[in-house]
């Protein structure tokens, strides 16, 4: 899970339709929220990612529900606020169901950051306070039947694989350097720690390995010291630990 930033609401989503449809929802209890427009446009506050696992909602086995932060039969006024609404995978969304986070409160990534009360240990989810155990055990984020924490540690492992590998790659540059290995290894490093900015999969995870992995600080500081991180790669490696779940 990473800190979200909410956005302007669509166009569409004036204040005259969001009345119209809270009255329609109030008299019906009928789902008012399953609109193309505005699916899309709490997808891209996320990146295309459940706001809380951090799971691609375009893949196959996922799919994407409009999740009432407040929950909607509790909460009917909040149903269609722009402010209420977060993109979920059906997974985060089933186990939330009407849970009431006024009187048991969780983390909401659009107001809090998540790395003040979770953090990562041996790829599961840990809390740093009640509001961390309550976002754990409410979303069920260490879910074995859904294996989250062995796609975390299939993802993890696979992620110091690739780092041991250039820094493989390093040794033989700094033994023998030519432009074709100094390239090689800058794109491959770049690439790696791509996967680990706020737009991709299990940001939160992959930051976390990253940061956290002695192989990694090698690998920076010898291709800094043969003047091989470049500006992307700074830049990029600055933004993956500002999203990082430290304990």
């Amino acid at each position: 899970m990473i800190k979200l930033i909410r956005k302007r609401p669509p166009a569409k989503l004036t204040s005259a339709f969001v009345a119209q449809k809270t009255n329609q929802y109030k008299a019906s209890r009928k789902s008012v929220w399953n609109i193309d427009w505005l699916k899309e446009s709490l997808m891209d506050l996320s990146n295309g990612k459940c706001a809380y696992c951090e799971c691609l909602l375009k893949k196959e086995s996922n799919y994407m529900e409009v999740e009432h932060f407040h929950d909607k039969n509790q909460y009917p006024d909040k149903v269609m606020d722009w402010n209420n609404l977060l993109p979920s995978c059906k997974h985060c969304n089933g186990h939330k169901l009407t849970h009431d986070v006024v009187a048991v409160p969780i983390v909401n990534p659009f107001i809090d950051n998540p790395s003040n009360h979770l953090y990562f240990q041996y790829f599961r989810y840990k809390a740093k306070d009640t509001k961390g155990e309550n976002t754990i055990s409410v979303l069920d984020l260490n879910d074995c039947e859904r294996k989250l924490v062995d796609t975390r540690f299939e993802i993890g492992n696979a992620l110091q694989e690739a780092l041991e590998e250039q820094l493989t790659k390093l040794d033989s540059y700094q033994n023998q350097p030519t432009v074709s290995k100094k390239n090689k290894l800058i794109g491959a490093v770049t690439n790696i720690i791509r996967q680990c900015l706020p737009e991709s999969e299990y940001s939160a995870l992959c930051a976390t390995v990253l940061h956290s992995c002695e192989e990694y600080k090698k690998l920076k500081a010898g291709m800094q010291r043969c003047g091989l991180w470049t500006q992307k790669i700074a830049a990029y490696d600055v933004l993956s630990r500002s999203i990082c779940l430290f304990k």
